[in-house]
């Protein structure tokens, strides 16, 4: 992470998840790799935050690709990457998927990739993913 941050804060409570399960680290194991080594080719420092990885605001690799394509971020198992910061919105996006990674295991990556042959939009993960970042979004105006 940029300017040395020690770890990531957010304002979302309660509203996720503040740690994963062990089956769900294991289950989602081959996908983390994955995620790693896609992380690790951004060349940042890491943050464990809310039970995965994050490499925010990250430059090289992975998330200048990510830049070039114009998308934000990419949830791989337990390891998110992104190319800016993120609102606690996006980053409930992305948490959405670790869920779906954790519950679909080594077979998410197809599974997504056939969610897709319609768009990106109508992709189910992605529709899901979108419900629960506008619920975090709704909680949080209501928090004021």
């Amino acid at each position: 992470m940029k300017g040395g941050r020690a770890g990531r804060l957010d304002d979302l409570g309660d509203l996720l998840p503040a740690a994963r399960s062990l089956w769900g680290y294991v289950w989602a194991g081959p996908n983390s790799l994955v995620g790693l080594v896609g992380g690790l080719t951004t060349r940042s420092r890491p943050v464990r935050w809310r039970g995965v990885l994050l490499f925010e605001d990250a430059d090289g690799g992975l998330a200048r690709f990510l830049r070039w394509r114009g998308f934000a971020a990419i949830t791989l198992g337990h390891v998110i990457v992104t190319n800016r910061p993120l609102s606690d919105e996006i980053l409930a996006h992305e948490l959405t998927h670790v869920a779906q990674a954790e519950r679909w295991g080594p077979l998410y990556y197809p599974a997504y990739l056939l969610g897709s042959v319609l768009g990106y939009r109508r992709n189910p993960f992605e529709r899901a993913a979108f419900r629960a970042s506008t619920a975090v979004k709704a909680a949080l105006e209501r928090r004021g």
